[in-house]
């Protein structure tokens, strides 16, 4: 099960685009000086990227629980910015300053109607995060029991959702249903305001993002500053994913608005809808009380290309993401933001091409993927699909697409063994795939065969094939094949058939959402031991989709049709006879 949802910059205008400055450290409160009662000032984005304020009462401070790090300040909101909404996904960090003084940013709901009663993670919790953690060890004692505090019932981080921009608005509504299912919050959002926006300065109140990916499409977590200092930057109040040190995306993000939900105790509340805008530099640290980063160089990128192709009409589709590299802090989750960003790709490009979902389809995508430890031997497969319908209940949509799936399937297959590789991780350079699909299923069934009466083991002989296209016509084609070697003289069966296997739209939902959905499977998968076997792991993801040969016991690969899939079965009988 992966742990979270989930090359350069995709194009040269984000490799140039300058960093803005972080503020510098405003004065803080300790807690020991916070009191009830106390009016103060709280500060966010609800619209677009300016930071609006807000009034503040500290309600009371709340005692740490046995083990947990902090005691937590109970707030109450109110003003016209968030009045109408309450307080929800998206606000966690916003801080809070009381004369002036920085006490500690909203992180958390209690589940109350209207959203507006909240608590905060004291400011002194927040900045004891370092920006450079430690990259190895296990956390403390004390560490565990404060994550098991924010998960406490009654209360829950105000966890933004995993936001994905970029995709088809019907994929992103089956990305949010499926989060709904897994427990994982997921909001589709727009790519981004026609136009864009100019680089936003991080201070206390900027809607900041956590990003797994930038370019076409986009996953991650957008919540507020909650502190700067110099180039060093506080966000959330509460954890990503809590797994320490990490090389994610620090990006600069736009709201579109606050979507109204006053039911925070079912619903989780009102949330921003927004979108991550420009990667400004890198986030370091996931800690429990805090998202830590700096506005600096970015992280190590995968180049991720989607291309397809509508070989009937000609229409070609491109989708260019560049996917965070986290090989170098261990992949601290225990897998890859690529595992989910790339196969999302290949299906929004094949996904959309059309511009339709037909339900019957004949595709083939080819795949490469090069290491940077060995540039000279990139790893490369290609496979051909066949789909006969793929409307579903709900109408047609991207996934209807079942060349899409399937080929989305392949790619998180091959990054799947680079996950497990049992070997110092190496690092993806760039994933390429490109999918070429025609309307109609370029299906034959097999009817008969006819052989020469006399064959011999270990040489060449031509079948007549009788098939039939599907909905179509029958046809008789000839294809030269080899008797296996090894069979026995004699009059023996010789067989032609094909096995055939089925995908699943939810399976692969859940895999860009981060479950296995073959997780439970007793079938345990070998990790690959060396690079070499890692590339050809990969490599022996093609599949051959060939008609299979059997005569007697023995069984071969028969013939490969460039036109046709071939399905079905078919059978004679020949005599095998000693070789000469």
């Amino acid at each position: 099960m992966r742990a979270s949802l989930l090359a350069a910059a995709t194009g040269v205008a984000c490799l140039l685009l300058p960093a803005a400055p972080a503020a510098a450290g405003d004065p803080i409160m300790p807690l020991s000086e916070v009191r009830s009662g106390m009016q103060c000032t709280g500060y966010s984005v609800v619209r677009g990227t300016d930071i609006s304020s807000f009034a503040v009462e500290v309600i009371d401070v709340v005692a740490a629980e046995p083990g947990a790090d902090t005691a937590m300040i109970l707030v109450e909101a109110s003003g016209p910015a968030v009045d109408a909404t309450g307080i929800g996904p998206g606000f966690s960090g916003s801080p809070v300053y009381c004369g002036g003084r920085n006490i500690g940013a909203i992180s958390e709901s209690i589940g109350d109607y209207g959203g507006k009663v909240v608590l905060a993670t004291p400011i002194e919790s927040i900045l004891a995060n370092p920006v450079d953690p430690p990259t190895a060890g296990a956390a403390s004692p004390r560490a565990a029991a404060a994550l098991k505090r924010i998960r406490r019932e009654g209360t829950r981080p105000l966890m933004a959702p995993l936001t994905v921009s970029g995709v088809h608005p019907k994929l992103g509504r089956a990305l949010e249903q499926a989060g709904k299912r897994l427990g994982r919050p997921v909001a589709a959002s727009p790519a981004g305001p026609l136009g864009s926006f100019p680089p936003q300065t991080l201070r206390p109140g900027s809607a900041v993002a956590t990003g797994y990916s930038n370019g076409d499409v986009r996953m991650s977590a957008v919540g507020t500053v909650a502190y700067t200092d110099a180039d060093r930057v506080w966000a959330f109040g509460h954890p990503f994913e809590g797994v320490g040190a990490r090389s994610l995306f620090l990006q600069d993000a736009y709201v579109y608005k606050v979507v109204n939900d006053p039911n925070a105790s079912l619903t989780g509340g009102s949330y921003k809808l927004a979108a991550p805008g420009h990667d400004v530099g890198i986030v370091t640290n996931d800690a429990f009380a805090a998202v830590v980063g700096r506005v600096s160089a970015l992280p190590a990128t995968t180049s991720v290309e989607a291309f397809a192709k509508d070989a009937d009409t000609g229409v070609t589709r491109a989708v260019r993401t560049g996917v965070v590299d986290e090989t170098d802090v261990d992949n601290p989750t225990g897998f890859t933001p690529l595992g989910s960003v790339a196969p999302l790709a290949v299906a929004q490009a094949a996904g959309t091409t059309m511009q339709s979902a037909p339900g019957r389809l004949t595709g083939r995508m080819c795949i490469t993927i090069r290491l940077r430890e060995r540039p000279d031997r990139p790893a490369r497969f290609c496979n051909r699909y066949v789909s006969s319908t793929g409307f579903f209940e709900g109408g047609a949509d991207p996934l209807s697409n079942q060349i899409a799936v399937a080929a989305a399937f392949d790619t998180a297959d091959a990054i799947s063994l680079i996950e497990i590789y049992a070997g110092r991780p190496p690092h993806v350079a760039s994933v390429r795939a490109s999918v070429e699909m025609r309307r109609g299923e370029r299906v034959a069934r097999l009817l008969g065969v006819r052989a020469p009466k006399r064959v011999r083991a270990g040489s060449k002989v031509t079948l007549r094939v009788r098939m039939q296209r599907y909905r179509g016509d029958a046809f008789t084609k000839r294809y030269r094949v080899r008797i296996p070697r090894g069979v026995k003289p004699g009059r023996r069966p010789l067989e032609l058939g094909l096995d055939e296997e089925t995908l699943s739209e939810d399976e692969l939902l859940e895999l860009i959402l981060g479950i296995d959905p073959d997780g439970d499977d007793d079938e345990e998968i070998k990790p690959p031991v060396s690079l070499n076997d890692l590339l050809e792991r990969i490599e022996s993801l093609g599949r051959w989709d060939g008609v299979q040969l059997r005569v007697g016991r023995r069984r071969a690969r028969g013939f490969l049709d460039r036109d046709l899939v071939i399905d079905g079965s078919a059978r004679t009988t020949v005599r095998v006879v000693r070789r000469r």
